[in-house]
């Protein structure tokens, strides 16, 4: 007698999604991104790839949201590497010891950062 898969009992949630979210994990693009280390022009270009893949996928009639996760974790992996990873840094660090000037803490606050 033949098995019919689609009525065969599991032990698994059929609710649960057998593709894991995201796709991709956090360790596994540190890992990819290892050799991006200093070299934040590469970096830089590998985001502009990523956003351009993401736009293409956003556009698609039918979308797949692990994918789309895979490659918002991957822009945040990636921010790591690039230069305005040190710039954001630097500026907490001027912001936290009062040396921003003032047309710096009028851009923070025009990206919605609040420097009392």
């Amino acid at each position: 007698m033949q098995v019919n898969v689609t009525t065969e009992i599991t032990d698994e949630d059929p609710n649960e999604d057998p593709i894991p979210n995201p796709l991709v994990e956090r360790d596994l693009w540190e890992q990819a991104f290892e050799p991006f280390e200093g070299e934040h022009y590469a970096a830089l270009r590998l985001g502009f790839n990523f956003a351009m893949l993401r736009n293409y996928f956003e556009n698609q009639l039918i979308k797949f949201p692990p994918v789309m996760e895979s490659l918002d974790l991957a822009m945040e992996v990636l921010f790591g590497y690039s230069e305005f990873h040190d710039a954001s840094f630097n500026l907490f660090i001027r912001l936290t010891e009062g040396k921003l000037t003032r047309e710096e803490e009028q851009m923070l606050n025009a990206l919605g950062i609040k420097t009392f």
